[in-house]
């Protein structure tokens, strides 16, 4: 699962974001940049000694936090829109990744019904080292606001759930 550079876009995001995983400013978080190309959603992480958690070892749950984001704006650079996340499955770990390398995790679709599911991968040079999916319901403003516990939607959210 690639995404070719010279046909991908970036995905914007709203420098006053504020989220720990893409927020531009966020001076605590990851300040993930994505990218598509229509049928994949793809960003890197490099794996700081900030982020360890065993001794010079990738903190597994900032990478699950990672590929969450993934599989989030992969939902909106395939839809043009956000979903509500309602399934997650537990992160699939093949090796733990040491602290210095750059992993590309991508985000694809791969459910056949009209709720997305999406399937995130975590590589590095070597190949895969982990993988999740997520499932999403698409639905309308009022059903997203109850779900949420909002008494009405952030503004920022206004065009990316429908009414």
């Amino acid at each position: 699962m690639t995404v070719d550079p010279s046909r991908s876009h970036r995905l914007e995001n709203d420098s006053r974001n504020p989220c720990i995983g893409c927020g531009p400013n966020n001076p605590r978080g990851l300040r993930l940049e994505f990218r598509g190309d229509g049928k994949r959603i793809a960003t890197d992480l490099i794996a700081d000694e900030t982020l360890q958690g065993w001794p010079e070892r990738l903190h597994s749950g900032v990478l699950y936090l990672a590929m969450l984001e993934v599989a989030n704006w992969t939902v909106y650079g395939l839809h043009d829109r956000v979903g509500l996340p309602v399934q997650t499955s537990a992160l699939t770990l093949l090796r733990w990744v040491p602290t210095g390398t750059r992993l590309r995790l991508v985000g694809v679709e791969h459910s056949r019904s009209a709720d997305p599911t999406i399937q995130v991968e975590a590589h590095d040079e070597k190949g895969p080292v982990a993988r999740l999916d997520r499932s999403y319901v698409l639905t309308n403003r009022p059903e997203f606001e109850h779900r949420l516990g909002y008494k009405t939607l952030p503004k920022v959210l206004h065009e990316l759930v429908p009414e």
